[in-house]
């Protein structure tokens, strides 16, 4: 069946013979009757592992660890005394809630199928929750919680000058993004802590990494990217590395706000070798700070691109609002999108800097060269990404807006933007030098007479989504699909997922009503004899039962072919990490 024969095709309906347990505490109202609740504010730790029940089947090559990291819950009783008195602390942006990372282990077994399926999970934040249930508030830098309005002005001030909660790994709530942790990072563990352990890394959007046990996923240690390079001191990164798919060396930026003006660092880090690069410094009059979640890698060149996102006052706005989302200076339609390559193979640093109308982005999704159609010597790079009209869909993100019983949620007028729709598109980014003479790392782009990187696909939702997955084996190649989550009204949140075709324009729909999915994981078939030949693995909430299950599908014809189910909520999290066998 062709892709547009079978174009907003459902999924399966929840099979026969699962098993849920009904753990309903209410029959409040939800929005749209599309409850989901239960995976904003999940039950704790799950330390020791347990046996899922398995319907339908997984393949066995799928066999390996399935890592998802998000907030659990947001809610806290408060305990202490507290002025004025208040009986729960709330956490208020979706970003900042209480980190758990979960873990489903999936078994082979006989027949070509995985015989069990195993979860656990483990709060990553216990002394911060401890603290916020003693005083009722969170005195550190956020990404968008709403200080208390009691405060004072002196407060408020003092608040400036006193650093924020430092303290240990169970303390720092880092937890977006998976990555492999790197030697000099391994370095600040103890002896007893690396010794005979599996250690992976969660990231965020400041310079922080949190390092933890694979296995019992006991948090370990914080660093920040001056650990990996003494260069690396400004407060603000990206959540999303950039990996080498052949040496698997980690890509990323360094933000820092000098008296002069921003400065971005672009770095490499070998987990081999443990060298640290810094590739290009990049600063001048029309460089902005600003909130950059993601970025691109080809295979010579590292593309930032600044969207609309700059942070007010040369970032000193983060001092006073103590959380990100409230430092960013209002949407400027009027103000141009920059794009900045730089090399990263021979040393030449900011090789051309382009320019395209205002947008707003979270998620990167590839980019790969091509044959220029420019001057000799010179390639064409296709950068592809999830794009907003406008930062409306940062606001749609505090919980009072996405938990279906919250007011935000069930307000006719809620009080996010309306306009928080996404676009699939990508960007071409013509005539980048390949032979130019070597430079000075050293950069400026103050260069006003900029090209124009040029927008050439453009497929809008519901026809795509955001949370993207392609197949990995693709990365920094052209590619045809790409998986990812979507939101057709029906929910205040996800209402299901989206296989896009970016050749046709055309897309593949699962849904199962009340069900909410997470950001779908692809993992190829082996042999695979086209792009589209694996499986999906996603978590899933059945908001009517409150229960969780890891769902399989067909990643060609988005059709269910097992699931496991968890018997209790797993958080709604932001982002995944399959680990094979």
């Amino acid at each position: 069946m062709k892709q547009a024969e079978v174009l907003e095709k459902h999924g399966s309906l929840p099979m026969e013979g699962s098993k849920t347990t009904d753990t309903r505490t209410d029959n409040a109202q939800h929005f749209r009757d599309w409850p989901n609740a239960a995976g904003f504010n999940a039950p704790g730790d799950q330390r020791e592992k347990v046996s899922l029940h398995i319907t339908g089947a997984f393949p066995s090559w799928v066999a390996g660890s399935l890592y998802r990291t998000g907030p659990g819950s947001y809610k806290v009783p408060v305990t202490g005394k507290t002025k004025p008195a208040r009986e729960e602390f709330k956490i208020s942006h979706w970003f900042d809630g209480f980190t758990t990372i979960h873990r489903f282990d999936l078994i082979a077994g006989e027949g070509g199928r995985c015989g069990e399926v195993h979860y656990s999970s483990r709060s990553q934040t216990d002394e911060l929750i401890e603290h916020a249930r003693k005083t009722g508030r969170l005195d550190c830098i956020t990404f968008g919680q709403k200080r208390d309005p009691c405060d004072s002005l002196y407060k408020k001030v003092k608040t400036v000058f006193e650093p924020h909660i430092t303290g240990g790994p169970h303390t720092r709530n880092v937890g977006v993004v998976f990555r492999d942790i790197l030697p000099s990072e391994a370095k600040t563990l103890t002896i007893e802590q690396r010794s005979e352990r599996k250690l992976l890394t969660v990231t965020t959007d400041n310079n922080s990494a949190k390092h933890f046990d694979a296995d019992t996923l006991e948090p370990l240690g914080v660093t920040e990217q001056r650990h990996v390079h003494p260069e690396l001191t400004g407060p603000l990164s990206a959540a999303h590395a950039e990996h080498d798919p052949v040496t698997g060396d980690v890509f990323n930026y360094n933000l820092d706000f000098g008296p002069r003006g921003p400065i971005y660092r672009i770095f490499r880090a070998s987990p081999a070798t443990g060298e640290t690069e810094v590739l290009a410094k990049i600063s001048g009059n029309d460089i902005q700070g600003a909130y950059i979640h993601s970025f691109f890698l080809t295979e010579n060149f590292v593309i930032l691109c600044v969207w609309n996102a700059h942070y007010r006052l040369k970032g000193v706005s983060l001092l006073w609002e103590r959380n990100i989302l409230d430092s960013i200076a209002p949407f400027n339609s009027k103000n141009d999108v920059v794009w900045l390559v730089v090399d990263r193979r021979h040393g030449r640093g900011l090789v051309k800097k382009l320019t395209s109308p205002a947008f707003f982005s979270f998620h990167s999704i590839n980019a790969w060269e091509q044959a220029g159609t420019g001057d000799a010597g010179s390639v064409d790079i296709m950068c592809e990404l999830f794009e907003f009209d406008n930062m409306d869909i940062l606001h749609k993100m505090y919980y009072r807006n996405l938990v279906s019983n919250e007011a935000g949620a069930l307000a006719k007028n809620p009080a996010a933007g309306k306009r928080t729709a996404s676009g699939l598109v990508r960007y071409k980014l013509a005539g980048i030098p390949t032979t130019t003479t070597r430079r000075s790392s050293q950069s400026t782009a103050s260069d006003s007479r900029s090209p124009r990187a040029e927008r050439v696909l453009d497929i809008r939702s519901p026809a795509a989504g955001d949370l993207p997955r392609i197949n990995p084996t693709l990365a920094t190649k052209p590619h045809r699909y790409v998986w990812s989550t979507v939101n057709r009204g029906r929910s205040s949140f996800i209402d299901g997922l989206v296989k896009t075709d970016t050749f046709e324009k055309t897309c593949v729909h699962w849904d199962c009503d009340k069900h909410t999915p997470g950001e779908p994981i692809f993992i190829p078939a082996p042999d695979a004899e086209s792009e589209d030949d694996g499986v999906l693995l996603c978590v899933v909430l059945n908001g009517e039962t409150e229960t969780s299950y890891l769902l399989c599908l067909d990643a060609r014809t988005m059709q269910e072919v097992g699931r496991a189910e968890v018997g209790r909520a797993v958080g709604f999290g932001f982002h995944g990490r399959f680990v094979p066998t």
